[in-house]
């Protein structure tokens, strides 16, 4: 695969395989495919449970170093896919903050400044609602991104643990 670092986009799209995947990561194709494919499941997670500050528990899975790698490597190239497609479109979303690049509790704080009401949600097991095949799917079928089925597997086998988004992975935020 020929890499073209004018646009990270047109880079995963033309992806075919799991060793596409893993040049794009700053991976070697063998590394990358230990880490998903190979290193047993009870080592990729670390599981623990912490206190609500509305009361109750939340469980949290945390990646294994290797894993947090690869997924920090990843949303960064999502990030700039995102913002590709946003300037292509010329949108502007100022709807969502989580978890990308220069967004915080802050800028969105500042959207909702000098507003009558703010409406604020915990959706009950949000991230458990997304499973495997949805990520999958999206990756495959989002005209925006439109990926090879292969490429689709590997991004969300990367993004998934048992078969579902796990709670607890760090933002991976960057900020520029």
């Amino acid at each position: 695969m020929t890499i073209i670092t004018s646009s990270p986009l047109m880079d995963l799209k033309s992806a075919k395989t799991v060793g596409d995947v893993a040049t794009l990561l700053g991976f070697k194709a063998s590394a990358l495919s230990f880490i998903l494919y190979y290193k047993p499941d009870a080592t990729k997670y670390t599981q623990f449970v912490i206190s609500k500050k509305s009361g109750g528990t939340r469980t949290i899975n945390a990646p294994s170093s290797d894993l947090k790698l690869v997924q920090k490597k990843l949303s960064v190239i999502l990030q700039d896919c995102i913002e590709e497609i946003a300037e292509i479109k010329g949108l502007k979303d100022k709807a969502s903050h989580g978890f990308r690049r220069d967004h915080d509790i802050v800028s969105n704080a500042k959207e909702h400044k000098n507003r009558k009401y703010v409406f604020n949600v915990d959706i009950a097991d949000f991230f458990g609602s997304i499973n495997f095949g949805r990520v999958y799917g999206y990756f495959m079928k989002d005209q925006n991104f439109a990926l090879d089925r292969r490429v689709a597997a590997v991004l969300a086998r990367i993004a998934c643990h048992e078969d579902a988004l796990p709670q607890g992975a760090k933002s991976h935020k960057i900020n520029q």
